[in-house]
């Protein structure tokens, strides 16, 4: 991921940070690397002892993890991809997209047109022109 990127925290990220793991996380780039090394897995251990505990705690658990937002629990792979698509990378965040539309009934022809610029959307508006007449022309 480039510089450009940045990450977005998920609701899971909030239910097992805190502001002093993340403290930790940017201070990393001033250390030596065999203290990022150390300072990383503290700070990932912590976060895995989080989640942990966070699993164990039967009353948290039977709300569902990161039921910050209530989701319904029979939710639909549509909605699951809107959920992960923020954070995939630009090649990544367009196949979701075409996934999500094909799932809301998009052909596949729809899908290129979409991909083309306007002067090769229209070229192949004048290809399909000239199939359907060859066809009609066949057929009669």
């Amino acid at each position: 991921m480039s510089q450009t990127d940045s990450y977005k925290l998920t609701d899971l990220d909030y239910l097992i940070g805190d502001h002093r793991l993340q403290m930790m996380k940017a201070a990393l780039p001033f250390l030596s690397l065999p203290q990022q090394r150390a300072l990383s897995l503290a700070v990932k251990f912590q976060e895995l002892r989080r989640t942990y505990r966070l699993f164990s705690d039967e009353e948290t658990a039977s709300l569902g993890v990161c039921s910050l937002d209530a989701p319904p629990k029979t939710a639909s792979p549509r909605e699951m991809l809107k959920a992960i698509r923020p954070y995939g990378n630009p090649r990544e965040r367009e196949f979701i997209d075409i996934a999500q539309n094909l799932m809301d009934g998009q052909t596949p022809m729809e899908q290129l047109m979409r991909l083309l610029s306007p002067e090769q959307q229209s070229r192949l508006e004048t290809i399909q022109l000239l199939m359907q007449t060859l066809q009609t022309m066949g057929s009669a």
